[in-house]
């Protein structure tokens, strides 16, 4: 699924888990988590572009949503993976598809992070970004998350206050300083409206 600060967000966001679920981007690479065992009684499928622990189907999203039952799950779990896609517009349809009326989907996907290939890293969002990726999906609140355990600052669109309050100033020497953002997730919940 992701880091533990993702987890946490997605646990508060969304309390209540309603099946079937489809976690994108499922392997556990040691370091990653997931809900999987805590919701045996629900269907889950977890999909990924190589087989591993928690890769039910190996698939390129991107382009093989078919393969999956359209308007079929109650939630998709997608962090850390539109990164990767080469047309993350492309993906953002796809799972908007996959989606049954009522359905949510948690999204966590990076605004100042590190480069890191898998297969390749291509891009990076903003917090205004997932509203024009998936235009049928209503969002609520935007969350930042940081590498540091249970450190999530809200962002509140329209002024660049959220950002100011997480950046961090270094003073250098001669009366110079060096403004650096720390490593931001950005998380939110979008949803499929019943009609």
């Amino acid at each position: 699924m992701g880091d533990i600060n993702q987890k946490l967000l997605m646990k508060n966001l969304i309390p209540q888990i309603k099946g079937p679920i489809l976690e994108v981007g499922s392997k556990n690479y040691g370091s990653t988590t997931t809900i999987r065992q805590e919701h045996p009684d629900l269907e889950y499928t977890g999909i990924d572009l190589s087989a591993g622990d928690n890769v039910d189907l190996v698939m390129d999203l991107e382009s093989e949503s078919h393969k999956l039952p359209q308007s079929h799950y109650g939630l998709i779990i997608c962090c850390s993976v539109l990164e990767h896609t080469k047309r993350p517009w492309v993906m953002a349809e796809q799972l908007s598809n996959l989606l049954k009326p009522g359905g949510q989907i948690f999204m966590s996907v990076p605004w100042v992070w590190r480069y890191h290939m898998y297969p390749d890293d291509y891009w990076r969002f903003s917090p205004t970004s997932l509203p024009l990726l998936f235009p049928d999906l209503s969002w609520s609140k935007v969350i930042y998350s940081t590498n540091t355990p249970q450190e999530f600052v809200e962002f509140v669109p329209g002024s660049g206050a959220t950002d100011d309050s997480v950046r961090l100033v270094i003073d250098l020497e001669n009366g110079y300083t060096r403004n650096y953002m720390p490593y931001l997730m950005v998380n939110a919940v979008g949803t499929r409206p019943l009609v």
